[in-house]
């Protein structure tokens, strides 16, 4: 390894010890049945014995809800992905820039899409990818540095944990670098107003885990 390398990984642990200090003040400030699960799973949280996720080359069959497909992600459980035909709709990506006042609608509509969440990382979601990546690092970023918390939404979390998942599946560093972003941005007891707060918790879990991924590929 490299001392260019060495520097890197050294700097990817670092911080992956400061979101686990900080995920757990989080968790504490909780009581979801979600984070509830979680307290028990402190190996989730601190990223040692992760599962293996795999690019879809096609589509991963949902065998779930969305929602309760990401918590399981984050609780490290599990997970059946089938290999199955993609969807030959090819207008998701103009509904979601038609409906960009609509949170709730395009909340709707990633949460109909990707019932299984790692199909976002697929080949055939580029667009919506970039577009998501875009959205946080112009939209979101300039409302956060506005001190405008008050307009992020389940919407804008949702976002961040495809951002997260993503990441510990693409060497596009883009991604990471996003993350690093806005775990910097964001106030670290700052919970939105909502029934899917959890989101923000699953976030945090899902950026240690990429965080693991970049510094100690997993086999």
């Amino acid at each position: 390894m490299s001392t260019r390398q060495e520097i890197i990984v050294q700097a990817l642990q670092q911080r992956h010890a400061e979101v686990c200090r900080s995920t757990a003040e989080l968790v504490t400030n909780n009581t979801s049945d979600f984070v509830l699960q979680l307290k028990h799973r402190s190996l989730v949280v601190e990223g040692h014995q992760l599962s293996k996720w795999i690019v879809p080359q096609r589509w991963y069959a949902g065998q779930c809800e969305l929602l309760d497909a990401i918590r399981a992600l984050a609780l490290n459980e599990p997970f059946e992905c089938t290999s199955v035909e993609p969807p030959e709709d090819t207008s998701f990506i103009d509904e979601l820039h038609a409906y960009a006042k609509d949170p709730q609608r395009r909340f709707e509509l990633l949460k109909s899409r990707y019932r299984n969440p790692l199909n976002f990382a697929a080949p055939s979601e580029e667009r919506v990818r970039e577009h998501l990546l875009e959205r946080l690092m112009v939209v979101d970023r300039s409302r956060i540095e506005r001190q405008s918390l008050n307009l992020l939404d389940d919407e804008f979390l949702l976002r961040l944990n495809f951002i997260a998942i993503n990441a510990s599946l693409s060497d596009d560093l883009r991604y990471l670098d996003a993350l690093n972003s806005f775990y910097e941005l964001l106030p670290s007891a700052w919970y939105p107003e909502s029934a899917q707060n959890w989101l923000r918790v699953s976030f945090s879990i899902l950026y240690a885990r990429a965080l693991v991924v970049n510094f100690t590929p997993l086999n």
